[in-house]
């Protein structure tokens, strides 16, 4: 027997819901009009397990003296963070799509026709839905933005110049679509990109394999971020390697690894991040500045759990001073908010 749909509860009996199980609503007024504006879905379903006592779903009840409040401060600084991870994975973005159009230029040239042959990618692996392999169905997907593009500055370069260079094409090429064509290079090519990436001349087997899964984590993290998701307890479909010279600067060791730290969730991401931008910290400093504030804000807030948020995510309570070191900061001072 189908069991249906779940029927509409309104807002009124959502907060009687909520009252029987024990939150606490101090202003039912302000509580419906923050209901009215946010799905009970996304703010109570998506963080209350925080506030619950144990994982008994058809007795939910919530930890003694837990408000309305400390559930929607953990919605409202979770929207800060994926705002922030977003930004940051966005000048991760545009660091990658820089290398990859200066070396596939350096190696293959200007033309079109010349650095989008074939002969210059592997084959990649065949895939489900038309029976064809990567290399063929992203070279179809960027040869259709080289002869009918849609986007400037795309259209002004193929009107003017009959060609689309890779520094331009790049502009209208999701990060997915940058991360398989990374990833369908040459050897030489790939290691070109981490080479200028890092500054790091002899790019070694695990440099290769770290920077491969950072970029996929990075994905993940943006479509995430990009349709909302929950960002704070977030664990990616993917995991890093164990590179011991980045994990240690979170102080995650070999076995802390092995029992799932640093893989893929926050802690990853900036450990990632570390890595990727080791170069030149400024955008990473910036995310820096953003996590202590806003975890900051949360903390002197009086919000309850904030102990567990930063479990969840992954960071010691010494995350800043661990940060700081690993970038070689004496001190970041905190913008007034």
């Amino acid at each position: 027997m189908s069991k249906g749909t779940k029927p509409y509860i309104p807002i009124d009996n959502q907060i009687k819901k909520l009252e029987t199980r024990g939150l606490i609503i101090n202003n039912k007024d302000f509580v419906k009009k923050k209901l009215l504006r946010t799905i009970y879905y996304d703010l109570i379903n998506g963080y209350k397990n925080m506030f619950l006592v144990g994982e008994d779903v058809e007795e939910e009840k919530y930890i003694q003296d837990v408000a309305f409040e400390d559930i929607l401060e953990l919605y409202n600084y979770d929207r800060q963070l994926r705002y922030m991870t977003l930004e940051l994975i966005l000048d991760v973005e545009v660091v990658f799509y820089s290398s990859i159009s200066h070396n596939i230029s350096h190696f293959y040239g200007e033309k079109s026709d010349s650095y989008l042959n074939k002969n210059n990618y592997r084959i990649g692996v065949k895939q489900k839905h038309n029976n064809k392999y990567e290399r063929d169905n992203l070279l179809d997907r960027l040869n259709k933005k080289i002869c009918q593009p849609e986007v400037e500055p795309l259209i002004y370069y193929r009107n003017k110049y009959h060609n689309i260079p890779p520094w331009i094409l790049v502009k209208d090429m999701t990060f997915g679509e940058l991360k398989i064509f990374y990833k369908l290079s040459m050897p030489k090519v790939k290691s070109k990109i981490i080479s200028d990436i890092i500054s790091k001349e002899k790019i070694t087997e695990l440099d290769k394999d770290f920077f491969t899964k950072a970029i996929g984590l990075f994905n993940k993290y943006r479509n995430w971020c990009a349709h909302g998701g929950r960002v704070y307890n977030f664990k990616a479909d993917i995991s890093l390697p164990y590179y011991r010279e980045f994990h240690e600067k979170l102080n995650i060791s070999k076995k802390a690894y092995q029992r799932g730290e640093g893989r893929n969730n926050i802690s990853a991401l900036l450990i990632a991040s570390l890595f990727f931008f080791q170069s030149d910290y400024r955008d990473l400093i910036e995310f820096r500045v953003k996590l202590e504030g806003y975890l900051n804000d949360y903390k002197k807030g009086g919000y309850m759990q904030y102990q567990t948020l930063l479990e969840e995510m992954g960071l010691p309570d010494n995350y800043i001073e661990l940060l700081d070191k690993a970038m070689y900061i004496n001190s970041v001072k905190i913008p007034q908010q």
